[in-house]
């Protein structure tokens, strides 16, 4: 057997906790290495298990699970962190996935839902729940997106074929360090590539490149 997918669970709900652990014992590919309830030992935990996958929810005690997020990705760039939780609403899911969080799933989800959250994201793709995908792209690209797609197109055209290779592997959801890896090149040249990608095409944030990389057609709806 190949070794397991580490994973750390931070909830502070403890039946969910131990409902969250069981689901994962019925997979020898996945291992529970640590668990916290709270915001700080949550964050010493995940720092001393060195999980492979974070499994957070967004509600913790009053605190926020994603500010917590934000703290541990600035910390271990490459932690996977999947939030599990019961709140749908499209401001916290386009705020996860701007901070780097690579799965979105909730709580009402069926087990094997949560088996298959963890390998895909542990395989590098990104995953949304199927009950909330739909709204997330219903937000992510507006009917006036579609009308200037051509625009977008021409702008896209002007990016070098190597700001377009690293455009595709940002919006996979491939982190910086490993797109340096794949390229042969520096994480800083990558980190000077995405600035330059981000300007050329007028986006801010993650979120603007995937809205962009929706409106032509790079990421399929």
């Amino acid at each position: 057997m190949t070794d397991a997918i580490n994973v750390v669970i931070i909830e502070d709900h403890a039946l969910m906790r131990e409902g969250i652990k069981a689901i994962i014992s019925r997979d020898e590919k996945i291992k529970v290495v640590g668990e916290s309830d709270n915001v700080d030992d949550g964050y010493d935990v995940v720092l001393n298990c060195n999980p492979d996958i974070l499994l957070l929810d967004i509600a913790l005690h009053g605190s926020s699970g994603l500010v917590l997020a934000k703290r541990l990705l600035a910390a271990k760039p490459d932690l996977l962190i999947i939030i599990i939780t019961a709140y749908s609403k499209i401001d916290y899911i386009l705020e996860a996935v701007e901070s780097g969080v690579k799965g979105y799933i909730l709580k009402e989800s069926s087990p094997e839902n949560l088996a298959e959250a963890i390998e895909k994201v542990y395989a590098g793709e990104i995953y949304i729940d199927s009950y909330i995908s739909n709204k997330v792209i219903k937000s992510l690209i507006t009917k006036n997106d579609v009308e200037i797609a051509e625009d977008n197109k021409s702008a896209y055209s002007k990016l070098s074929l190597r700001e377009q290779q690293i455009l595709k592997l940002l919006i996979d959801g491939v982190p910086i360090k490993d797109i340096a890896e794949e390229l042969f090149i520096s994480s800083k040249t990558v980190e000077n590539h995405k600035a330059s990608i981000m300007v050329k095409l007028k986006c801010k944030n993650m979120t603007e490149l995937i809205r962009y990389a929706i409106s032509i057609g790079l990421i399929d709806v």
